[in-house]
């Protein structure tokens, strides 16, 4: 069952209708039904950067269960109130709880259950924005401080950061949520713009809120990059920590806390996560077994390896494999005269 934190759960999904300006896996269409009336939109905007804007009004008290995957989520409710849970943790946000605005992010480290409790003549008008882990490496690749919070962030499932949004950033998703059902050009990219400024003072307050739990001073700091850049190297694939160490004249112990405080997470995490990111390359683009895949990333047991895949990327190595497939199929490929 789809995830409704992030998009629409299937006991009240709409049915998809012809758009005026068709995009790739969107979806807007009321969301009449004997449960719930109103709007309910899903759109991916990039690869990876899913915006789902909701204002609904419940017809019957009603609970809808689903499934959230592994992502960033940072939900900001403008009307009525979102009551529900995600795992074990309960929530209720929105102006009808006593604030004027209430907003979060959610770290999704796992598959969890998901469970939305509806209110007969409750309202719920809300934006969330969902980040997949894709779109966090790619567009964090350049910038080491904020790749740090993101994965210290990230790290943990299901860790929460309240987030206190400015008058503007709540007056733009305000504007998101209740725009017409249907715009034409200009007025989709002007709400995209919108998407992008919030999301901008969203992750800003990841990064005011990650501390490292070791200082870096100028020197420490080129001297881990340097370790990085050997390690992207694969010069390290087979050495231990105290091998590691060795060679670039540390302890053990300053190792593991210095790149840590330096990449958001340990030399070895670190070290799997770049083979998951060339087994997903050797799969998606080489159309590798995924046995074999698994062997390259120095897994034993495919199992394992697609369970640390999945929570890596959303999705399954067989999926990853199945895109390769699909860009070679006969109706992809140009034949010359």
């Amino acid at each position: 069952m789809s995830e409704s934190f992030a998009s629409t759960p299937e006991s009240f999904a709409p049915r998809s209708k012809p758009h005026p300006l068709p995009r790739q896996n969107s979806r807007e269409s009321s969301a009449n039904s004997p449960h719930i009336s109103g709007l309910v939109e899903r759109r991916e905007l990039s690869p990876g950067l899913i915006l789902q804007r909701m204002r609904v009004r419940d017809l019957e008290d009603r609970e809808t269960h689903g499934t959230v995957q592994p992502s960033l989520k940072i939900g900001l409710v403008v009307g009525g109130q979102s009551d529900f849970s995600l795992g074990h943790q309960d929530f209720r946000l929105g102006p009808q709880t006593g604030k004027p605005s209430d907003a979060m992010l959610v770290s999704i480290a796992e598959p969890d259950a998901y469970l939305r409790r509806a209110h007969q003549g409750q309202d719920e008008h809300k934006l969330v924005l969902t980040l997949m882990p894709d779109w966090c490496a790619l567009h964090a690749d350049e910038d080491l401080q904020m790749q740090a919070c993101l994965r210290a962030f990230q790290s943990t499932h299901l860790a929460r950061l309240n987030w206190h949004p400015s008058a503007r950033a709540v007056g733009l998703a305000q504007q998101i949520v209740h725009a017409p059902d249907q715009v034409g050009l200009i007025e989709r990219l002007q709400q995209e713009a919108r998407v992008m400024e919030i999301l901008a003072e969203a992750l800003a307050t990841v990064a005011g809120q990650a501390t490292a739990s070791v200082a870096l001073n100028t020197r420490g700091h080129r001297r881990l990059r340097e370790l990085q850049d050997r390690v992207d190297a694969g010069e390290f694939d087979v050495c231990t920590l105290g091998d590691i160490a060795r060679k670039v004249g540390m302890s053990s112990s300053s190792l593991q806390r210095g790149f840590k405080a330096f990449a958001g997470e340990s030399l070895f995490e670190y070290m799997r996560g770049r083979r998951l990111d060339a087994a997903r390359i050797l799969l998606q683009q080489e159309g590798l077994d995924v046995s074999q895949a698994a062997t390259r990333a120095g897994y034993g047991n495919s199992a394992n390896f697609a369970t640390a895949f999945k929570k890596r990327f959303g999705y399954s190595p067989s999926t990853a494999r199945s895109r390769y497939q699909t860009l070679q199929s006969p109706a992809r490929l140009k034949v010359g005269a």
